[in-house]
């Protein structure tokens, strides 16, 4: 894997500088040669497997950050002369000094080789194991060891005591295990534990025994019924006393036959600690399994009001994590290492040893937000992108198919999410996951390494109001913290910063965090939720010449023309503002692909149509000409030059605008639009209407890429919707606002996967009789309407491969009919006042997996739908679903 660091270093960094140096400083080539040459070497002395070895010593891991380091430092290095931060002299100053590190490096592993590390020879446990069940079973049954062993299994929402459950009445187990107890820990001391076993255990208990475990009893409560009233000045001769007759019989009892314990639900450190010391005898062959899910109490995190860890749903808490622990390990060390065999299985899902590290730094990214944050899984990936954490982003598959780089980068999430290492949230429509976050666990771990590793650098809690006394930090967080003091929050003031993320803490001072005069390498700003920024800060931004990705609040309702100058600009997210006017400029970047938020062109840049205007003068003529002079080439460079994929969304009302610009934007892949009040019957929608003919027929010239197109015209007239009845390509198709009918529309959009309406006015036979028109075989539906009498879907037709359904009725769902849809496998009806299986046939539904209820629906009604669901063959998960 560090022969992985070095061939990125190589790949990522010196072709960027050799191409430097060629145009502007000749001169420096001799040392960026050699520093290649060094770079070349190492990588191939790492990658010798004379000397690797399972673990990694101190001195390489020491090797490992500092090329991390170098690596970074060679990009900014490259970065600040671009940009002209440095002068020419400067630059050869820096390029010698990386030259004289590297050497040092090279020397030093030099010597580490002459002196040879042999491998350690130890096996490493197989990362590919299949599931934790299997895990559990492995460790269980594994004979070549006759000490005793703590088997932990460590997870949420009961998820690891079922497994155990399944492992402990296992039929090859109770053969192979003569003696078994399973026994509860909740709220039971450790002598509590071990008595408890001692009583399950003795299955033909004789007469002596049963007085000794009824002595151990009475003796355990007036123990705890004398602490209780005397408190800690009582002596611990008593407790040890007894301590010390459990430790004698219990160890007699287990030295006889094969034993399997299970303490499940521990929820105290200090019992999980006693346990795993306690001197289990080692003359037979047991294994004790302790399930639990507490958490270590030091955390890096400490954000907000510190609530539960753990999430009260157990559909979305399945994190189990398993592993077989040596005798004295302490619990801060088994979820230590545990994590990091979890990260361990993860990276066996991905080719290369660089893929690994790639994943490895997407998992220390979620480090970045605070404690409990669902985060968002598109702005994640472009945030990755943007960072460049995936070089190797654009690849060939099979059949020569271009893969966009966010469809790679998500692929490397559904790896962390597959692996139960970051768990789901919230899905879409396509069953995607939409939101996640790693559990409370996973966050303290990953956020330890994060700052270990110098990954980033975290202000959370107490600490926000403390120097940052370190020379290199790359990347910033600064976590909510309820009880900061309003005495100012102080940030790094470094140069190399290359991703600063904000949450606000009620009461404290942002002027030093939003000052970005020595920021100026910055590719990833988020303010998302930062309500401080003014305008005044948006025009600094603006001289962020290498800024990637850049996130603002709703404290900014205008983009200035300045931005023009963020030529390397990929996003541009303002999602949480009302409506934001934007120049033109902002069209103009050249490698802009997402463009999130509800915005509106500047009326500077759109002229206006209205003949009258024509007749105020010859100066007013001319600048009408002028602009639709530069309206004409905005027009232009759009079609030759625009990367545009995200357009969601744009406002559209009278005069031109985005809509004649939508059929110049040919790699548009999803667009939203909302139609204000002010889009009327008199409004001229030719414009539009072309630029969603041309959308929609994109894929026809582009295969195996998904349209969306979602369009709210609650505020105007729908008459341009009849542009949706000519043939077109979309996946995804989203309408809200009244619809005189329904058949026309989308009738004739035969690639449609997704459909969702959502307040049309229509009723469920109306919607009904639309649908069995349509050519296509949608695989989502969602209706959302006051009410859907009526409604009728069934395996047939467009439903044929219908996957799954949402039904959001705020009147009643109790006449729709549902059944025989063969891949249906989710089901939500949210509606509060939902009857008892309206219309619904659970049982011929066969591949149902989910059905989702309102959160309010009657407790009565609610049992009935869970006993429907115990009598279904796949045991349905009913999942409560609050609807906002």
């Amino acid at each position: 894997m560090e022969a992985a660091i070095v061939g990125a270093l190589l790949k990522a960094t010196l072709p960027s500088l050799l191409k430097l140096i060629g145009d502007s400083c000749k001169q420096l080539e001799p040392d960026v040669r050699f520093i290649q040459s060094e770079l070349e070497f190492m990588q191939a002395a790492f990658g010798d497997s004379r000397w690797r070895g399972n673990e990694i010593s101190d001195l390489r891991r020491t090797w490992i950050l500092q090329l991390r380091r170098l690596a970074h430092e060679i990009q900014d290095c490259i970065d600040s002369f671009q940009i002209h931060k440095t002068s020419a002299t400067q630059f050869a100053h820096e390029i010698a000094d990386l030259k004289k590190r590297i050497q040092d490096s090279s020397e030093g592993l030099h010597r580490y080789i002459g002196q040879g590390e042999p491998s350690n020879g130890k096996v490493a446990p197989n990362p590919m194991a299949n599931d934790a069940e299997e895990d559990i079973l492995a460790f269980v049954q594994n004979q070549s060891e006759m000490n005793a062993k703590v088997i932990c299994a460590i997870g949420f929402g009961g998820q690891n005591t079922d497994l155990a459950r399944r492992v402990y009445e296992n039929d090859e187990v109770c053969w192979q295990f003569g003696q078994r107890a399973w026994v509860s820990a909740v709220d039971r001391t450790v002598d509590d534990v071990l008595t408890e076993i001692l009583r399950q255990l003795e299955r033909r208990p004789g007469l002596g025994m049963l007085i000794l475990s009824w002595l151990l009893s009475i003796l355990c409560f007036f123990q705890g019924l004398l602490l209780k009233v005397f408190g800690t000045g009582m002596t611990v001769a008593s407790r040890s006393g007894v301590s010390s007759g459990i430790d004698h019989q219990l160890r007699s009892l287990l030295s006889k036959e094969r034993y399997l314990i299970v303490i499940h639900d521990v929820t105290k450190e200090e019992v999980y600690n006693k346990i795993c010391a306690f001197p289990w005898a080692n003359r037979v062959g047991g294994r004790i399994i302790v399930t639990t899910d507490i958490q270590s109490a030091a955390r890096p995190c400490i954000c907000g009001n510190d609530p539960p860890l753990l999430a009260p749903d157990s559909i979305t808490s399945r994190l189990v994590l398993v592993g077989e622990v040596g005798t004295g390990m302490f619990y801060k060390e088994i979820c230590s290492a545990l994590c990091d065999a979890a990260v361990a299985r993860m990276q066996c899902f991905v080719g290369s040893d660089y893929e690994r590290i790639v994943v490895e730094d997407m998992l220390l990214y979620f480090s970045m937000f605070p404690l409990h944050h669902h985060v968002r899984r598109n702005p994640l990936i472009r945030r990755w992108l943007a960072e460049g954490l995936l070089v190797h982003a654009i690849q060939k598959v099979p059949e020569n198919v271009y893969r966009f780089p966010q469809d790679v980068a998500a692929e490397h999430l559904d790896i962390l999410i597959g692996q139960n290492i970051v768990k789901s949230i919230k899905k879409s429509n396509n069953g995607k996951v939409k939101r996640c976050q790693p559990p409370g666990m996973v966050f303290n771990h990953i956020c330890a390494r994060a700052v270990i590793d110098n990954f980033n650098t975290l202000l959370c809690g107490p600490s926000q109001n403390e120097t940052i006394q370190e020379a290199y930090v790359r990347r910033f967080s600064l976590h909510p913290y309820m009880a900061a003091a309003n005495g100012g929050l102080n940030v790094p003031d470094v140069h190399c910063l290359h991703t600063m993320v904000v949450f606000p803490t009620a009461g404290a001072q942002y002027g030093a965090i939003l000052n970005f005069d020595n920021h100026k390498l910055l590719r990833v700003l988020d303010l998302e939720e930062c309500a401080d920024v003014t305008a005044n800060h948006v025009l600094k931004i603006c001289d962020l010449l290498l800024l990637k990705y850049l996130s603002l609040g709703s404290s900014i309702k205008e983009v200035p023309s300045e931005i023009r100058r963020l030529q390397q600009l990929e996003t541009l997210d303002m999602s949480t503002s009302a409506v934001v006017t934007v120049s033109s400029n902002v069209l103009k970047l050249p490698k802009l692909k997402h463009l999130l938020g509800k915005f509106r062109l500047s009326r500077v840049d759109c002229p206006d149509e209205n003949p009258s205007m024509m007749k105020k003068g010859a100066k007013k003529v001319k600048k009408v000409l002028k602009l639709k002079d530069e309206f004409s080439k905005l027009k232009d460079f759009l079609r030759d030059n625009s990367v545009l994929e995200t357009l969601a969304g744009i406002v559209i009302g009278n005069g031109m605008g985005f809509p004649q610009l939508l059929s110049d934007m040919g790699k548009l892949r999803k667009v939203k639009m909302w139609c204000d009040s002010m889009t009327n019957e008199s409004t001229d929608l030719t414009g539009l209407k072309e630029g969603i003919k041309a959308f929609t027929s994109h894929r026809i010239r582009t295969p195996n890429v998904d349209y969306s197109l979602s369009v709210d015209f609650s505020g105007s007239s729908q008459s341009f919707l009849d542009c949706l009845e000519d043939p077109g390509m979309l996946t995804l198709l989203k309408l809200r606002g009244n619809l005189t009918h329904f058949r026309p529309v989308a009738a004739k959009l035969v690639s449609l996967q997704e459909l969702c309406l959502s307040w049309t006015n229509l009723s469920g036979a109306a919607i009904q009789t639309g649908l069995s028109n349509l050519r296509c075989q949608l695989k989502f539906l969602k209706l959302v309407e006051n009410n859907l009498v009526g409604l009728a879907i069934q395996d047939k037709d467009a439903f044929v491969s219908l996957e799954r359904i949402c039904l959001v009725g705020m009147q009643s769902l109790e006449e729709i009919i549902i059944q025989d849809l063969r891949k249906l496998v989710s089901l939500h009806l949210l509606c509060p006042t939902l009857g008892a299986l309206p219309g619904v046939q659970i049982r011929k539904l066969q591949s149902l997996n989910e059905v989702g209820l309102h959160s309010q629906v009657e407790g009565d009604i609610k049992r009935g739908w869970e006993d429907a669901a115990i009598s279904h063959k796949r045991k349905l998960s009913i999942v409560s679903i609050g609807i906002q």
